[in-house]
């Protein structure tokens, strides 16, 4: 399953205008998550977390594909399930940092490659091997092009494979989508002293001031947060969600819809959302 080696040929970075400008970097943030919050108990979150979703106990036998790595926790988690074979790769050089440190952290196994790459490219993806598990979480709404990244990715599901993807829930009226697309672009155009601001403000009206309303301690909610769901920490997951730009959304009919009538994929498993969370979709390719 090869996807190449280590180049910054293989990406295709996003291009924004002066009023959507990025100053946002994923690797960056997940550089920080790595140095100070990634523990087994949240490596292990990790892998619960894709037993759950695929329904299955171990990856033994099986390829996997990781569209997006991030931070390579979740490439890690297939290698400490025995996946045969794993690839993965991101557009972001510092994300691909991320994911060969956890590699380094696994012994170096010559089963797990790390790429820079970009879902985009279609001479890249020519090169990806299609897998039994291609992975593509909270990735391939910040491309700029989620419909084709969602076409490309889809086109590596092997037969009788798995495609696992989430994405951005639509979500209209008040706290719309569209409302937290333009709190995204000023977030970007923010020096770091207003970045901060704005994370403290954001912690402050959606977990601080609801927890006190309830009665409940919000400094605990953020120590335990990488108990749920994923392992992830909570800093880090704000500035993931301010920073995260371009910024795509869909309806679950609307994913649902395309991957079924447009790539001949059938839904086995879905978590979905009514808030502007992602929503969860595990297709499987037919024969």
């Amino acid at each position: 399953m090869s996807v190449g080696t280590r180049t910054n040929s293989g990406s295709v970075p996003v291009q924004a205008t002066a009023e959507e400008k990025i100053t946002f970097s994923f690797g960056r943030n997940w550089q920080e998550f790595l140095d100070h919050y990634l523990t087994p108990e949240r490596e292990k979150t990790a892998v619960e977390s894709i037993q759950k979703f695929l329904e299955k106990d171990d990856l033994r036998g099986l390829t996997f594909l990781d569209i997006g790595c991030g931070s390579g926790l979740f490439s890690l988690a297939a290698f400490r399930l025995g996946a045969q074979r794993i690839a993965s790769f991101d557009v972001d050089p510092f994300s691909v940092r991320c994911c060969e440190r956890l590699r380094e952290r696994a012994g170096n196994p010559p089963h797990w490659e790390v790429a820079n790459g970009s879902v985009l490219d279609e001479a890249f993806m020519a090169r990806v091997a299609p897998a039994d598990i291609v992975y593509a979480w909270g990735s391939l709404h910040h491309t700029g092009k989620m419909w084709q990244a969602i076409r490309n990715a889809a086109g590596r599901v092997a037969p009788r494979g798995l495609f696992y993807l989430s994405i951005y829930n639509r979500v209209e009226g008040r706290g719309s989508s569209e409302f937290w697309m333009k709190v995204k672009k000023l977030y970007n155009r923010a020096p770091v002293p207003g970045k901060r601001l704005m994370e403290g403000a954001y912690s402050l009206r959606y977990d601080i001031v609801p927890h006190l309303m309830r009665f409940r301690n919000p400094l605990a909610y953020m120590r335990n947060y990488g108990r749920r769901g994923r392992g992830m920490n909570y800093w880090t997951d704000i500035r993931d969600w301010l920073g995260g730009y371009p910024y795509e959304y869909a309806s679950t009919h609307e994913i649902f819809r395309f991957c079924r009538r447009e790539l001949g994929l059938e839904l086995v498993n879905l978590q979905s959302t009514n808030t502007l969370g992602v929503n969860e979709f595990l297709f499987h390719r037919r024969d």
